[in-house]
């Protein structure tokens, strides 16, 4: 009797799920993999990963998913909705390799961020992750080429950027077949050969400069910008008499003119050696026309390239962009222009705090790169003489004339406040500058706050973060007095640009530049311009300065990134939104950092006043927020409040902490008491920043 439909049915289902059950025990666990193990096992493939701390699998959580309520904060994923949708790990030094297998285990993932890192050898099989959208590998050591259907395997990914590696081959045609692609920065690699014959259907930015391209730029990539194909010695934008857009061959030769050569060379080099061993020792005077040799650094770099096209100096690179928060590494590949045959004069020291030096001083020493941001690269120089010294490259400050410019860069450098950090000198060009400032170890406040969670975090109690609240506010009221004139005195206030000294003391840099950018080019270069009435059309003023100090306090008291730090791009906590809406409702207690909330409950009343001064600072309308004297001043009564409460509830307190907890309470009492002392010296052309 024939089977009936259901009955056919009922036994397909039944051994399809006899089927599954047999699978290996392994692959379902693979499939089915918490999430946190598969953070844990991420990480496990990772070298160099002191930086992600935080992603373990503590007992307090038990079995939480990472994204969910009241789960500790796993550095750097980014969850929506209750799924890992973003991994966020620029600029943290990481190595060894990244186990994509792990990544699958993330269904919903969307973007990646590696950038700023030290991954090396070929690229990751990243085609196997088929939600992802957006992957930044900038700034890393990958190498070898992309294979032919590189391109094909990513018809879904929209943001691919690959720039500052060392990739090399061609670019595959198959570029075109990415038909959702709309950013691809190839720049700064070794890619040779000619362009494919188009670029895919979409794409709306694109980069390969800076590689070894050769060849006339295809019609249909010609709607790019000539920048992005410059520093292709060969690679012709558009075809002309002048300029060849082939490099010659090596001419052939046969084995018997090869054997010739090869003769003759070994005659040559017999002859040198014995006409060396007739002569005498060169005397001084001799080598002083001898080139010097460059640092061991170069050498070995120099070692492992092909015949340079480029300068071996570290100041000609152009390094791309990465959100770091300190971390550093080594300056790779030479991809440079030669800066001293195109240099319009020597370092103008406008600072002598740190001693004197030349720019040949700067192209001598060992660098690292160590980020970029609004204003451009950043490196950090040792040279000669053992002086640290950062060095900014910006190509947006051409705003002001020359002599404008340098008178500027002159009254930058004088100005004098222990917590600022002038400028110490400054190279000038037309189309780029240089601006030396005095390295401070520590780091930003950014990174602290928000980087490896080491012994810093752990040293920013209430009485720390309160004291660098306060050297902010004396630091921004000393430049609103100084720069008055300015059209927004600081400009560019966030915590990347608040250094901390070894002893907490806050450090502001990258002020006043405002004026010498030109915003046309670079709108969002400085962070004042993000504040809403600037957004909405309006001229920039002092207020814009006191909503960018509102939201560093709003950082500060919550201990959360800001997605008003972020461009085009989500994540971060939108800390106005939040603050303002909590302090509405009457929830603001909920606003406040765990870890300074667990021991200083006592100065609760403390934190609340100083919300509430941040949120007067980030309102809407600049007209309603107070100036930066006001706040200040206001800071500073908050400062000698909670001192006295300090004082009133420190019996109540030790019964409750460790005798350790009680001396690291003391003594960030004792630090926060120097910050009154340290600002009587104000003006005191020897006092050196608030570094000890």
């Amino acid at each position: 009797m024939t089977p009936s439909p259901h009955r056919l049915l009922f036994l397909l289902v039944a051994t399809i799920a006899a089927a599954a059950a047999a699978l290996p025990a392994a692959v379902v666990a693979e499939n089915n993999m918490p999430v946190a193990d598969a953070l844990v096992k991420l990480k496990k493939s990772f070298t160099n990963s002191s930086s992600l701390s935080s992603w373990l699998i503590t007992d307090k959580d038990g079995d939480k998913h990472p994204c969910a309520p009241g789960s500790h904060e796993w550095y750097g994923v980014v969850c929506s909705g209750g799924k890992v949708l973003g991994l966020r790990l620029n600029g943290l030094g990481l190595g060894g390799t990244i186990d994509v297998d792990a990544l699958a285990s993330f269904p919903r993932l969307r973007s990646v961020s590696f950038a700023g890192n030290n991954f090396s050898g070929p690229l990751p099989a990243f085609h196997q992750l088929k939600a992802l959208k957006s992957m930044y590998l900038s700034n890393n050591q990958f190498s070898g080429p992309l294979p032919e259907g590189f391109f094909a395997n990513f018809s879904h990914l929209k943001k691919l950027w690959l720039d500052g590696n060392q990739l090399n081959g061609s670019i595959p045609a198959s570029v075109a077949q990415a038909s959702s692609l709309l950013e691809l920065h190839l720049d700064r690699n070794d890619f040779t050969g000619e362009l494919p014959p188009a670029p895919p259907p979409a794409l709306k930015s694109f980069n390969v400069s800076e590689n070894d391209l050769e060849g006339v730029v295809p019609e249909p990539f010609r709607r790019f910008d000539a920048s992005m194909f410059a520093g292709n010695e060969y690679l012709c934008f558009v075809p002309t008499n002048v300029k060849s857009c082939k490099r010659e061959q090596a001419v052939a030769v046969d084995s018997s003119h090869r054997r010739d050569v090869m003769l003759l060379a070994a005659l040559l080099v017999v002859a040198v050696v014995a006409l060396c061993a007739c002569s005498s020792q060169p005397s001084s005077r001799d080598m002083e026309g001898l080139e010097e040799k460059p640092p061991a650094y170069m050498v070995k770099q120099a070692s492992t390239q092909q015949p340079q096209k480029r300068s071996a100096s570290w100041l000609g690179r152009r390094a791309g962009s990465s959100l770091g928060f300190g971390h550093r590494r080594s300056v790779s590949a030479a991809k440079v222009d030669d800066l001293s045959s195109r240099s319009a004069g020597d370092l103008v020291m406008v600072n002598s705090s740190k001693g004197s030096f030349g720019l040949t001083d700067l192209m001598k020493a060992a660098a690292e790169v160590i980020g970029s941001g609004g204003l451009g690269s950043a490196y950090k120089a040792v040279m000669a003489n053992g002086v640290a010294v950062v060095v900014k490259r910006s190509r947006d400050m051409n705003r002001a004339t020359k002599d404008a410019f340098q008178a500027e860069m002159k009254r930058l450098g004088e100005v004098r406040h222990a917590n600022l950090l002038p400028p110490l000198a400054y190279h000038y060009r037309s189309d780029e500058k240089l601006l030396v400032y005095e390295y401070i170890p520590k780091g930003s406040l950014l990174y602290v706050l928000h980087g490896d969670r080491g012994m810093d975090y752990a040293a920013l109690d209430w009485p720390m973060r309160l004291k660098v609240a306060a050297g902010i506010a004396r630091g921004m009221a000393c430049l609103h007095t100084e720069l008055a004139g300015h059209e927004v005195p600081h400009g560019n206030l966030k915590s990347a640009n608040v250094l901390l000294a070894p002893d907490f003391e806050p450090l502001l840099v990258d002020f006043g530049y405002s004026g010498l950018i030109n915003h046309m080019q670079s709108p969002h270069s400085v962070f004042a311009r993000r504040a809403p009435e600037c957004v909405a059309g309006h001229p920039v003023s002092a207020k814009a300065d006191v909503y960018c100090f509102g939201i560093v306090l709003l950082e500060l008291l919550t201990g959360k990134f800001p997605a008003q730090y972020l461009q085009n791009a989500k994540g971060g906590t939108d800390l106005v939104m939040w603050a303002t809406s909590a302090m509405a409702d009457g929830y603001e207690s909920d606003l406040f950092d765990p870890a300074i909330m667990a021991a200083w409950k006592s100065a609760l009343p403390d934190m609340k006043r100083l919300m509430k001064m941040a949120v007067d600072c980030v309102e809407a309308d600049p007209e309603k927020r107070p100036d930066m004297k006001e706040i200040a001043a206001r800071v500073e009564e908050v400062v000698a409040t909670a001192l006295a409460r300090a004082r009133e509830s420190g019996s109540e307190d030790a019964a409750s902490r460790s005798s350790h907890a009680v001396y690291v309470r003391d003594g960030s009492i004792q630090r926060m008491t120097s910050v009154g002392e340290r600002s009587s010296r104000r003006g005191s052309s020897d006092y050196a920043y608030g570094i000890s």
